[in-house]
């Protein structure tokens, strides 16, 4: 077969776009190289180790890097507890009892209190297989403590602290949740001072015998008879001293012939007090075990909103009827639109965004119980149910309720008495982004509104007027709001109404990423930018776990990391003033859940730790039970850099000034009365002002009638008219 080659023909090099480029790895810069290159598979070898080096390398670089930012950062001084209390070794949660004298500490056991001052043991309650996990304490009268508990099971319990004894007054969920038909349950209580109000929030339960798949959530409102319960506790404790008078004289006999016949035996003492202890014990068991107090009443039960669904009505007139009036703001669960519809918008939207939708953040499907929150608000301008009587003028009226990802804040009268099948709420608040936290002032005046794309929200409830929206951060949701005391910022006095009304409030704002900012917010918005205390966190163990101000030091704030630092620091700089120091035996127990309270009006701090677990290196063999804990004992006022906080005195100064008309009116009228010698004398300038300005009208006048004279008169004889078409 015949084959035509051409001759002579030219190599035509490749284009320009087919050239390969010049590899790194092949340009050798060391021209001994060319006589001894690495053969396969040593040069790759020696390509991962060299890679390996220079990862290395840089590990140790930022390690190197790390360390010294570490040494150049100013350390706050670290101080050592002065005391253990060994018998608190299974505490589970500590509170004060708000004026200083006590601090009530929930162990495994039961309740036990002790003096604030010396850290003795006062009484204790003891009941089988009651593990506190929560406990809070109120001032319901002078030397009475309502103590609010709840255990590890979910039940929770109402407790009485007088006269050196505890009482158990009520049960709260015993009958609703028993023991052997409830599988997991989560109750938290809150009790509002200065009225006769319970909140049990919420009652979570899921009953896997009867009902396998319910999950039903609620939240109770109950009315405390305080009243009665002071008054019955008066008179236990007369009973009481009339049993003890005899019992105490045959015991000092008896002391007396003791201390003349026995002789003194070494050891003996802790024996001595520790039955001392439990005869006391029994004591107070058996002189409280029988009482009976007054029950509290259920004000009304509120059941979780259902989700926004279609309108199931047959007919367009029942839709109608059942569609709100648009009056007033709701929930919007009455509208038009049936499930038909929702479902097609549905499918339109999804066709028309396809492509972006599978960037969109993917829906959790676990079905997580939600989570209720509430407050308690005096009455006010926006429900004005309650403020025809000056009784109701101190006490909360209303509950505001959001639940856990909702846009919605739903306030409810307690001085209704609402239906058997349902509550409807006398006012919905609508926000435009799902609210993560939420916290009102102590007069209740002022509610503050965090939401999840970083805005916060005042409202002045009193006035009816919203004080401003201010953006804190663009990438982080509001994670907690405190109200700080006002006598720490200055006050913006206004000149109307006449009287000083202090407009001006600090809060503490804690985002998600862990940081903090202080936010000045007065009448007319936000009066200054936000204080940046601490920077955005990226480190997960310098997270904050607990934030919570420092009774009776308004200038401080107790913080709690997750690596198990303790901190005191200045509210308004956010500095460290100084770390509480734990023993190296020891650590902090579940630092994201510290149990650590501050009582004695801020001068003692109580923290609760637990011995370190053994590492493999150690030598000694030690048991594999759990470890041993015991509370810490600071005394924050022998601190040399608290001590000016200490020293500092700051007055209390209310966000409200005058909270009822009549004192607005009064004020009005005593301004009205001492401005009428100002008024006749501006009515005399007044009138003086009326004749010069008569007398320059009257010479307008008579210059315009002068020019009018004056003016030539022309007089037209004939008037020619011409023709259009022509």
């Amino acid at each position: 077969m015949p084959v035509y080659i051409r001759k002579n023909v030219n190599f035509t090099p490749p284009s320009l776009d087919r050239i390969p480029l010049e590899d790194e790895d092949d340009y050798i810069t060391d021209p001994d190289q060319l006589k001894d290159p690495l053969p396969q598979p040593y040069r790759m070898i020696d390509k991962v180790l060299g890679q390996l080096v220079e990862e290395v390398w840089d590990i140790v670089e930022s390690r190197e890097n790390e360390r010294l930012e570490e040494g150049r950062k100013v350390r706050p001084p670290r101080h050592e507890n002065t005391k253990s209390l060994e018998y608190l070794r299974k505490c589970g949660c500590m509170t004060d009892s708000g004026d200083g004298l006590y601090m009530f500490i929930g162990h495994s056991k039961g309740i036990i209190v002790i003096d604030a001052n010396t850290q003795e043991k006062v009484t204790l309650w003891e009941e089988d297989r009651v593990d506190l996990q929560y406990i809070r304490a109120h001032i319901i009268a002078p030397n009475v403590y309502l103590l609010v508990s709840i255990d590890d099971m979910g039940f929770s319990r109402l407790h009485a602290f007088s006269g050196d004894k505890l009482y158990l007054l009520k049960h709260l969920n015993e009958h609703q949740m028993p023991l052997s038909t409830r599988q997991s349950s989560r109750t938290s209580l809150q009790l509002i001072d200065k009225n006769n109000a319970v909140e049990i929030k919420p009652k979570i339960f899921l009953n896997f015998c009867h009902y396998p798949e319910s999950r039903d959530i609620w939240l109770e409102i109950h009315k405390l008879p305080r009243e009665s319960w002071v008054t019955e506790l008066d008179n236990i404790k007369a009973k009481l001293q009339k049993k003890e008078e005899p019992k105490q004289e045959v015991k000092e006999v008896k002391e007396e012939e003791s201390t003349e016949t026995a002789e003194p035996v070494e050891g003996t003492d802790g024996e001595k007090s520790e039955s001392q202890s439990q005869i006391q014990q029994s004591q107070s068991n058996e002189d409280t075990a029988g009482v009976k107090f007054s029950q509290p009443s259920l004000v009304f039960k509120l059941k979780q909103p259902p989700q926004v669904s279609g309108n199931l009505s047959s007919s367009v007139y029942s839709t109608c009827q059942k569609v709100d009036s648009g009056e007033v703001i709701g929930t919007g669960q009455n509208h038009v639109l049936s499930t038909t519809q929702i479902e097609l918008r549905k499918e339109v939207f999804d066709h028309l965004h396809e492509n972006l939708l599978e960037y969109a953040p993917k829906d959790d499907t676990v079905d997580n119980i939600q989570d209720v929150n509430f407050h308690f608000l005096n009455a006010g301008k926006m429900i004005p149910l309650g403020l025809e009587n000056p009784a109701n003028l101190t006490i909360p009226t209303t509950v505001a309720v959001w639940w856990k990802d909702s846009t919605h804040v739903m306030h409810y009268s307690l001085l209704k008495t609402p239906g058997k099948d349902e509550t409807k709420p006398d006012m919905v608040w609508p926000f435009t982004a799902k609210i993560t936290s939420s916290a009102v002032s102590d007069e209740t005046s002022l509610m503050i509104i965090g939401l999840v794309d970083g805005n916060i929200v005042l409202w002045d409830r009193y006035l009816g007027i919203q004080r401003g929206v201010i953006n804190i951060s663009d990438n982080s949701c509001i994670d907690t709001l405190l109200f700080l005391d006002p006598s720490i910022c200055p006050q913006e006095m206004t000149e109307y109404p006449p009287y000083s009304t202090r407009t001006t409030s600090y809060l503490l704002v804690l985002c998600r990423n862990g940081a903090m900012y202080a936010v000045l917010m007065g009448a007319g918005g936000t009066q200054a930018e936000p204080i940046c205390l601490s920077p955005q966190i990226e480190e997960s163990g310098e997270q904050f776990s607990k934030v919570e101000t420092v009774r009776g030091l308004p200038d401080l704030i107790l913080t709690v990391l997750q690596n198990g630092n303790v901190q005191i620091r200045d509210v308004l700089q956010g500095k460290v003033l100084c770390e509480m120091k734990v023993p190296d035996t020891h650590e902090i127990m579940s630092p994201w859940d510290p149990v650590v309270a501050i009582g004695n009006t801020g001068q003692t701090l109580y923290l609760r730790v637990i011995e370190r677990e053994p590492t493999e290196t150690d030598e000694t063999t030690t048991d594999a039970s759990t470890p041993q804990g015991t509370v810490l004992v600071y005394p924050l006022n022998t601190f040399n850099t608290l001590e000016t906080f200490f020293n500092r005195k700051r007055d209390s100064i209310p966000l409200s000034v005058h909270t009822t008309v009549d004192k607005r009116v009064d004020a009005l009228m005593k301004e009205r009365i001492a401005m009428q010698a100002f008024r006749k004398d501006r009515m005399q300038e007044r009138w003086n002002c009326f004749k010069e300005e008569i007398w320059t009208i009257l010479q307008y006048k008579e210059q315009a009638a002068r020019k009018a004279e004056e003016r030539e008169v022309y007089e037209y004889q004939h008037v020619r008219v011409f023709d259009v078409k022509s």
